[in-house]
């Protein structure tokens, strides 16, 4: 820009001539002739990276003084209707640099010309043509325009800027938007899918343990009919009815959690609770080599809430525990524990894992926020607003003793 500028003036000197000088003036083409040499230190300056900000700011004061000393040459206060030349350098330093250039460009110009003015009034400069007798008048007027479009430029040019910086703030929460939209959607489309799926789950579970109940009945009737001979047999009775009858509770279990019945809040034994959690997961943690130590305090209170909701929430907190201790050397632990505090009942679900990193704490119960390559973010989300809903707190830290520790804390049920 600079350069072309200084081409433009070169050539309507040398074919116009500027303000009272013939064409072809010397002293002009001199100084346009320089401005376009010293484009070539700017350039070398340039690619040194050293402080651009600062380069941009003296180039452009360097352009207002070989603008002022070229309307000193074509007669200074006798050239005042040619001030308008000035006004190029507030609107390229708006465009190109910032608001704060364009302003200190013209109150740079503005000062300059009047210096100029003022040493050719007192005699220090001299005054090479005699000026127009209403020059002081043009001065005033030309100045004054340099100044607003000095403003208003700056003004447009900040306004610009401000814009720009909302637009893309706002394709940045527009993108971050869409992709959360696609998140939930797949999020919804596994939920339907896991629906579905637990409705055929209730239904085979339905019809096992219907099957069990009947083979449950048939051992009973054979341990009858066997004799106080055939005690090793009727041990054996024994044994197989305890295992019948132990798959019956994990079913019972399953179809209750599958059905999800009725989301009325009741009063709610956090133990049970965790009874039917560690009876769904008990067997995935023990086949993974993984300690689960469980301890429910009897004197822990009710609590008042959905009963499947809570089930969510520790089977929710359980799996991720599970998962991070997984495949951990030495053997991992789980701890469950149970407690009473002020008013409330607390049960803490605590693993021996990695722990939880120092920036992903504060965002932890955010939706769509995961730590997992493969996760949601929205298990710790709904368990945590779950609780919330019940009246209590879902909190979680990085357990002294290593392993991260999650923490329900619900009000004790009112008589």
């Amino acid at each position: 820009m600079r350069a072309a500028v200084a081409v433009l003036i070169l050539l309507f000197n040398e074919l116009f001539g500027i303000g009272p000088n013939e064409p072809g003036a010397s002293s002009i083409r001199t100084l346009t002739l320089l401005g376009l040499l010293l484009n070539v230190a700017y350039e070398v300056a340039g690619r040194t990276g050293w402080r651009l900000r600062l380069q941009a700011f003296v180039r452009m004061l360097v352009d207002i003084t070989l603008l002022t000393a070229g309307l000193y040459d074509a007669g200074g206060i006798a050239a005042a209707q040619a001030l308008s030349v000035y006004v190029i350098v507030p609107v390229y330093a708006a465009l190109m640099l910032s608001s704060t250039a364009a302003l200190v460009g013209t109150a740079y110009a503005t000062a300059a010309f009047l210096a100029m003015v003022g040493a050719q009034t007192a005699g220090w400069l001299s005054t090479p043509r005699a000026p127009l007798p209403n020059a002081a008048g043009i001065v005033a007027f030309n100045l004054l325009v340099l100044n607003v479009v000095g403003v208003m430029v700056a003004w447009l040019a900040e306004r610009y800027r401000r814009s720009r910086r909302e637009v893309r703030a706002l394709n940045a929460e527009l993108e971050r938007t869409h992709d959360a939209s696609l998140r939930f959607s797949a999020e919804l489309q596994r939920s339907a899918r896991l629906y579905a799926l637990g409705e055929v789950v209730a239904g085979v579970t339905h019809e096992m343990r219907n099957v069990l109940t009947a083979a449950v009945s048939h051992n009973h009737l054979l341990r009858r009919s066997l004799s106080e001979a055939d005690a090793d047999a009727k041990r054996h009775a024994d044994q197989i009815e305890h295992s019948l009858t132990s798959a019956s509770r994990i079913l019972s279990n399953v179809l209750d959690t599958a059905r999800q019945p009725s989301s009325e809040r009741v009063r709610v034994s956090l133990a049970d609770v965790v009874a039917r959690v560690v009876a769904l997961k008990g067997y995935d943690i023990r086949r993974d080599g993984i300690a689960l130590h469980v301890e429910m305090p009897a004197t822990l209170p009710l609590v008042s809430a959905v009963p499947f909701q809570l089930d969510q929430v520790l089977l929710n907190l359980v799996n991720n525990a599970h998962d991070a201790v997984r495949g951990r050397q030495p053997q991992g632990t789980i701890w469950i524990a149970g407690r009473t505090g002020l008013g409330v009942a607390v049960v803490e679900v605590r693993d021996s894992g990695p722990g939880i990193p120092a920036e992903a704490l504060p965002r932890l119960f955010e939706p769509f926020f995961t730590t997992k390559a493969s996760g949601t973010g929205l298990g710790l989300a709904i368990s945590a607003g779950i609780v919330r809903e019940a009246g209590g707190e879902l909190t979680a830290a990085n357990h002294p003793e290593g392993g991260a520790a999650f923490r329900v804390a619900l009000p004790a049920a009112t008589s």
